[in-house]
């Protein structure tokens, strides 16, 4: 269906979710109360957080709308394109809402550095069939 304004033709598809193996994995990784933030059409989580999809609170992962150590873990699959200079900026917001000694669960290519607060304690990778990514999942624990 074309925009109104610029003609241009706009195809929508369905909001990405996890496969139905990976979401069994990571389930088995999360404690509850769990957060999930940038869920798409993921089930995860005991609370979904997204800017784009409907979910149970619509937010930013930069400002999420929780209490400071609101969950004992959080899984979060942020774009993988996030450019380097907010990567620190969305370490903290999660590591905000995060309970001492809980979980972060990252599916990420990149790692996320928190000096004295996270803590990388596992990762779990599966490789490729393809030349693509290959998934990667690290679980860190809050520190402090």
């Amino acid at each position: 269906m074309p925009h109104r304004k610029s003609g241009w033709p706009y195809r929508f598809r369905r909001a990405w979710a996890f496969p139905r193996d990976v979401e069994a994995f990571l389930q088995r990784l999360l404690v509850s109360p769990s957060l999930h933030v940038a869920c798409g059409e993921s089930a995860l989580g005991d609370v979904r957080v997204d800017l784009v999809t409907r979910v149970d609170v619509r937010g930013d992962m930069f400002h999420l709308p929780f209490r400071d150590e609101s969950f004992a873990s959080v899984l979060t699959d942020p774009p993988w394109h996030l450019p380097y200079h907010i990567r620190p900026r969305l370490a903290a917001e999660l590591a905000r809402v995060l309970r001492p000694e809980g979980r972060l669960v990252l599916n990420a290519p990149w790692s996320l550095r928190l000096k004295g607060i996270l803590m990388l304690v596992e990762v779990f990778w599966s490789p490729a069939p393809t030349w693509r990514n290959c998934p990667i999942v690290m679980i860190y624990r809050k520190v402090a």
